[in-house]
């Protein structure tokens, strides 16, 4: 069953946060997208037939820069000042080309749509008929070939004795820029919380035309539709086994990290869950994207490959990334005010950002830029700290090296917190456990990111094995479950390493490593035990 054109909730809602629910009339829709233009054109002028085996542009990974007209939307952009709102800079261009079946739509600045981005083959999803973008504002939509598969998946699961509903379809930038303004005003911490759960405006995959929001009408009959539980339903079970068969994937799973202990669709209940620093979002079992049944099926066989459980399982973006050659699993969000430690922006020094020198820097084409002046080693020493603290009976000490880390400084994980991780017996960067209850990640250097690292001397038969990030220690919790580059703490900083160390070390080597090459490298004398 095809209700409810315009979402009244945010996409990406989450029923602990209050939102009202999506499932409004065709009519109730036509009135509420009638008020949400905020500004932005509804036309489109790239090729409708894009392929499902298409690629970006080759002028960078992400997509060809293009510059957009200034657009009108009050949350995102105040007249003055800003307190949690986007630098002029991160509204001055986008990189997505949304006819692509494969665009690499996110959180990212180089993850946003144009604001005039519409599909041109889009029809409206009952009777596939064709509808304009303006049309489409009071009715359910995506484009044909993502409409026509949707009608395949919903008479499966007829057969199966599952009713589906489909909550939200295609939504325009406008659009996306009025359900966000709702979703912030309805948020308990306001505009910061609501970027968790909803996309700024260009940064929706709503937008593609290929993207819905799917329950079924037994879970709409209990309450709101966005509320934790719907995974675990008979008919989340379903969509996340199947779904990838008639082209559509699910965006949004729960990290397995944060999973209840032998469940997919049940997050775990003795750990605070933040954010899935693959994806930006929360889980959402309910948002599903059409890729092409081709498309789908390979990225499914690559989900298989991928050992699905561990930290290595990918989701839709590690695959599309893997696709460009991007290295990492994923850029950070656009600084928006919130989280500034942990963002990343376009705009150059001197110019207005709302988080500043704590931000990621990038280039005109989308790159992390070089700090002006490399980061410097000023100090290093060790403490001890336990001499029962591994297996085969190693001391544990606390290595802190005094960093100086310019503005702008690419580093990456394993952060190292107050909490941990600590590098126990065997352990290494490429074999670390980021909290208890979970596996071992793996942070493979990244180019351009800056770490602490130590070794042991005489050393063992890998080097550096120990490595730390510049990063902020508070950023342990969330971005220790991915591999992606940060920004270094600006300034002069103290990083602690909780190192166990073999039988028969002597020494410590401390030094500042980026792409294989040592910086400032220190020596620190121990007793021998």
């Amino acid at each position: 069953m095809l209700v409810g054109a315009v979402a009244l909730a945010a996409c990406h809602a989450r029923g602990s946060a209050g939102g009202t629910s999506a499932g409004v009339s065709a009519d109730a829709g036509a009135s509420a997208g009638a008020d949400a233009s905020a500004g932005a054109g509804a036309g489109a002028d790239a090729d409708a037939s894009a392929d499902a085996s298409a690629t970006t542009s080759s002028l960078t990974p992400f997509g060809a820069p293009t510059a957009i007209p200034k657009y009108s939307c009050p949350v995102v952009l105040p007249g003055g000042g800003f307190r949690s709102f986007l630098s002029p800079a991160d509204t001055k261009v986008a990189f997505v080309d949304g006819d692509d079946l494969l665009a690499l739509v996110n959180r990212s600045p180089t993850g946003a749509l144009p604001p005039s981005y519409a599909p041109r083959d889009l029809v409206d999803a009952r009777d596939l008929s064709p509808r304009s973008a303006g049309e489409c504002e009071a009715r359910t939509c995506l484009r044909k070939e993502a409409a026509t598969a949707l009608h395949h998946l919903l008479d499966a699961m007829r057969l199966e004795g599952m009713q589906g509903r489909v909550e939200s379809a295609f939504r325009g930038f406008g659009t996306q820029c009025w359900v966000f303004a709702g979703w912030a005003s309805k948020a308990h911490a306001g505009f910061c919380e609501a970027t968790t759960q909803s996309a700024l405006p260009g940064h929706s995959q709503h937008q593609l035309g290929t993207t819905v929001d799917m329950f079924t009408s037994d879970w709409a009959a209990h309450g709101e539709v966005f509320r934790d539980g719907f995974g675990c339903t008979q008919g989340g079970k379903w969509l996340d086994d199947n779904a990838w068969k008639f082209g559509f994937v699910v965006s949004y799973p729960i990290d397995p990290d944060d999973r209840k202990e032998g469940s997919r669709c049940a997050v775990r209940w003795d750990h605070p869950v933040p954010i899935d620093p693959k994806t930006g979002y929360k889980n959402e079992p309910w948002h599903l994207r059409y890729l092409g049944e081709s498309a789908a099926s390979q990225f499914h066989a690559a989900w298989l490959a991928s050992d699905p459980g561990s930290p290595g399982e990918i989701t839709l973006e590690q695959w599309l990334r893997a696709m460009r050659g991007l290295a990492g699993d994923t850029e950070l969000p656009v600084c928006d005010g919130c989280q500034c430690s942990a963002c990343a922006s376009m705009a150059a020094d001197g110019e207005r950002a709302p988080c500043g020198d704590a931000a990621l820097q990038l280039d005109a084409d989308g790159r992390v830029t070089a700090p002006a002046e490399e980061p410097a080693l000023l100090d290093a020493s060790a403490t001890t700290e336990s001499d029962a603290g591994a297996q085969g009976g190693g001391r544990t000490v606390v290595v802190e090296a005094k960093v100086h880390a310019p503005p702008h400084t690419p580093t990456q994980p394993p952060v190292a917190g107050d909490d941990g991780p600590a590098y126990g017996d065997g352990a290494s960067f490429e074999a670390l456990v980021p909290y208890p209850g979970t596996r071992p990640h793996r942070y493979a250097d990244l180019p351009g990111a800056w770490r602490v690292a130590v070794e042991p001397l005489p050393s063992p038969h890998a080097r550096w094995p120990w490595r730390a990030s510049l990063a902020k220690p508070s950023l342990a919790a969330t971005w220790n479950r991915a591999n992606l580059v940060l920004p270094a703490l600006a300034g002069d900083s103290v990083v602690r390493v909780r190192v166990t160390l073999p039988k028969g070390t002597s020494k410590l080597a401390v030094t500042l490593l980026r792409d294989g090459a040592e910086h400032g490298t220190r020596q620190i004398a121990l007793d021998v035990r």
